[in-house]
């Protein structure tokens, strides 16, 4: 009898050792932050719940003023996450849930590094402070749940064990979990899947978050040939296909002045091979924090109809939309000169909203206007494409539209002379125009602009930049 009490003594001893050692390992060490650009104590602690003190003393801290971009602060107070704590853009297709169980944290600890309260206040285009993976088995590989799918059938379709797949995801094996996306390590096979479909390997938007005025560019990378759709803040997009690196992809202008704040993105598709997929989702869009700007012109060129009838011509020029892209690499600039040496200037800017003769504000400037530094009046093609449209019109007076195909068009206002027919096929660099002064305009210059998809974007856009 004393040996059998003896053992249930050692046996609950045992037990009791092995929770507490449990609980240790769970507690872990101290996650760390890095410090971002701008950043202060006050801000961090701030950032994380925590006192100034605590903070410094958790990293000895002998000068509060002193820190920099990168520095690493071990974070005190915040138990059950260790690791590196970093900035994370949300993607498109990452929900609430999913995010928690690619990121092994709670929702407490979830909200307490991200002062979120509910799920709508996550957007693609957010940043999120999450846990980056530090141990061995950290997930690398996801599966996307089908519209019927149970976690049995995912596991199986995957040669996963459903009790393996379900415990490291805290989901039950027996509910089904429409559209969900589950997580696992693999040593063979690494490579998550997007939230969206197990046939797209990932969602790509460019720039994050969306700026008012700018080029948007929507990348969609699948293991097949397939028709895809979709709409950003009620424009209509239209997908292309890059063979060489296979995947889709649409490019959109967002108008000067959308208003600031959270843009609908869906997408639809249906794979050649079968199956298909439909998601939207919320994006974050920025302000392009542009000036006002007053000038005096003829007051004829300001009348209300006379505006509207321009942009409803312009609007139809615009709306064909060709499958071949003509254009490759960067954009030249249409002027004789350079930035680099002062032999290129600008009257006026692109996005500025303007007052003519002491008006209100209104519209905005859809361009860039070069003034004449050189002793050089010709008008260059930025890049290869298709002239699309010659004539005078009230506002930019002599004209020249290119179609650079794909949706992308390139204008040319107030010239002197044109020097292109309509149908002519232009080379990167051809003369196809002399600047004047014909039109809406307050002395010689060339108001150079650039469309994607039906609105005016900034032009160092694709000056800068090399889009598919």
């Amino acid at each position: 009898m004393y040996k059998k009490i003896l053992s249930i003594i050692i046996a609950l001893m045992f037990l009791l050792s092995s929770v507490k050692t449990v609980n240790a390992q769970d507690e872990g060490p101290n996650p760390v932050y890095i410090v971002q650009s701008g950043e202060n104590l006050t801000q961090i602690a701030e950032k994380f719940g925590i006192s100034v003190m605590d903070l410094i003393a958790a990293n000895d801290i002998v000068d509060s003023n002193v820190i920099s971009e990168g520095t690493q602060l071990i974070i005190p107070g915040i138990t059950g996450i260790s690791g590196v704590l970093t900035t994370t853009p949300v993607e498109f297709g990452e929900t609430f849930s999913s995010i928690l169980r690619r990121y092994k944290i709670s929702q407490e600890n979830f909200q307490i590094l991200n002062s979120i309260t509910s799920p709508a206040e996550i957007y693609v285009g957010s940043n999120l402070i999450l846990p980056e993976g530090q141990d061995e088995n950290a997930f690398n590989n996801s599966v996307v749940l089908g519209a019927d799918d149970s976690l049995l059938v995912a596991a199986l379709r995957n040669n996963l064990n459903p009790w393996y797949l379900g415990s490291i995801n805290q989901v039950s094996q027996s509910i089904t979990l429409p559209n969900e996306v589950l997580f696992f390590y693999s040593s063979e096979i690494a490579g998550f899947t997007s939230s969206v479909s197990e046939h797209i390997s990932k969602i790509e938007l460019s720039p994050l978050p969306i700026v008012q005025g700018h080029t948007s560019v929507i990348r969609i990378y699948t293991d097949g040939p397939a028709t895809i759709s979709g709409t950003l803040g009620g424009y209509t997009l239209n997908f292309f296909r890059d063979e060489a690196d296979q995947y889709y992809y649409a490019l959109q202008g967002i108008h000067a002045l959308a208003q600031p704040g959270l843009m609908d993105l869906r997408l639809d598709g249906q794979f050649d091979a079968g199956g298909s997929f439909s998601a939207e989702q919320m994006i974050l869009m920025e302000s392009g924090n542009y000036p006002n700007e007053e000038l005096t012109v003829e007051s004829t060129t300001i009348e209300k109809e006379v505006n509207d009838r321009e942009a409803a011509d312009i609007a139809q020029i615009l709306n064909p939309i060709s499958q071949q892209k003509m254009w490759n690499g960067v954009f030249r600039f249409p002027v004789d000169g350079a930035l680099d040496n002062d032999t290129m200037a600008f009257s006026s800017y692109y996005g500025s909203r303007r007052s003519y003769n002491g008006g209100q504000y209104f519209g905005f400037h859809g361009g860039l206007d070069f003034m004449v530094v050189v002793n050089s009046l010709n008008v260059y093609a930025p890049a290869p494409g298709v002239v699309a449209f010659t004539g005078t019109t009230d506002i930019r007076g002599n004209t020249i539209f290119i179609d650079h195909g794909q949706g992308i068009y390139t204008g040319y206002a107030h010239l002197s002379e044109i020097q292109v027919n309509v149908g002519d096929h232009v080379e990167v660099g051809q003369i196809i125009g002399q600047i004047g002064k014909t039109g809406r305009v307050t002395g010689p210059h060339l108001h150079w602009d650039i469309w994607v998809n039906g609105n005016a974007v900034d032009p160092f856009d694709w000056v800068d930049n090399i889009y598919p």
